[in-house]
């Protein structure tokens, strides 16, 4: 059972890419994401409202992983710091996906899990597995590839700015993840209350660009609207709960699940770049493509 929740919310999360692409094409960024985290932020609501007034709802071993449970406010100002950091990602990551193919953004994306273990190695001192240091050295090779192919459509990884900024998202969202390891463990605050406060704290700050950057020279930067945006929202959440879902499961393989999550979204996102976006130099994105996804191997792995 786990193996198809985690299929159905790595699908899901590959869909939730697509979308996030063709909502992004020639229109104003800060509004799509005000939206998103806006619609995002009224879904998980509910669980923060019924939590704290009643709590005798989440009875039982699903219900209970749902339950958002009351923190200090030294814990929120935390979770806070987490949202700046997510939300500094996504700007570099939507403005990247704006202008570049999502044949490339996919596949750069998911060096995340590498820079993700460089950082654990740095900053929380773990070792690396020869596993660990074969996908790392695969994602760095992939990443010269992924160069080569660029430059047929006149992209330079060494110098084009767009290519930096999705560099940049994937290092904040790897410092984001060691910073949820720094919450989860140390703080031992749950999943889904970390997943609900951030989420509602990134609609505020989003609404914040949205009033006093955004909308005083919304003449230069045009907003339209896309059902995509709610097809966004819906999408991640749903995905982020199915997830929860599976990782519950007592069968399910713990180690295999981020390998099912990076692997599929990046092959669902790179197959409708080709036949959706009819996106050009395919054979040439092959090779880098199969080696990230060699390295997700070796890095969800691990030994």
């Amino acid at each position: 059972m786990w193996v198809i929740l985690s299929l159905t919310s790595a699908v899901l999360l590959g869909f939730y890419d697509i979308f996030k692409k063709q909502t992004v094409v020639n229109n104003a960024i800060i509004p799509v994401l005000f939206y998103s985290t806006m619609i995002s932020g009224l879904l998980f609501l509910p669980f923060v409202l019924l939590s704290h007034f009643n709590p005798g709802l989440f009875e039982g071993d699903f219900m209970q992983k749902l339950f958002i449970e009351p923190i200090t406010a030294r814990q929120h100002l935390l979770i806070l710091g987490k949202t700046a950091l997510i939300l500094c990602s996504w700007m570099f990551s939507y403005s990247a996906m704006k202008h570049l193919p999502i044949t490339v953004v996919g596949p750069v994306n998911q060096l995340r899990p590498a820079i993700t273990v460089i950082l654990m190695f740095f900053v929380f001192r773990e070792s690396l597995t020869w596993l660990q240091g074969t996908g790392v050295v695969l994602a760095i090779i992939s990443f010269y590839f992924m160069n080569r192919s660029g430059k047929l459509e006149g992209i330079n990884f060494r110098s084009d700015k767009w290519v930096f900024m999705l560099l940049g998202s994937a290092v904040l969202v790897a410092l984001s993840g060691v910073y949820d390891k720094f919450l989860l463990s140390k703080e031992s605050i749950s999943p889904s209350t970390i997943q609900a406060w951030y989420t509602i704290y990134d609609f505020l700050m989003m609404a914040v660009l949205f009033c006093f950057i955004w909308r005083p020279n919304r003449g230069k930067q045009p907003f339209e609207w896309r059902w995509g945006i709610v097809a966004m929202a819906v999408f991640v959440t749903v995905a982020d709960v199915i997830y929860l879902t599976g990782l519950k499961q007592e069968a399910a393989v713990v180690v295999l699940i981020p390998l099912i999550l990076y692997g599929v979204r990046l092959v669902v996102s790179f197959i409708y770049g080709i036949f959706g976006f009819h996106e050009q130099n395919i054979k040439s994105k092959i090779i880098p493509l199969l080696m990230v996804l060699a390295a997700l191997v070796c890095l969800c792995l691990k030994s």
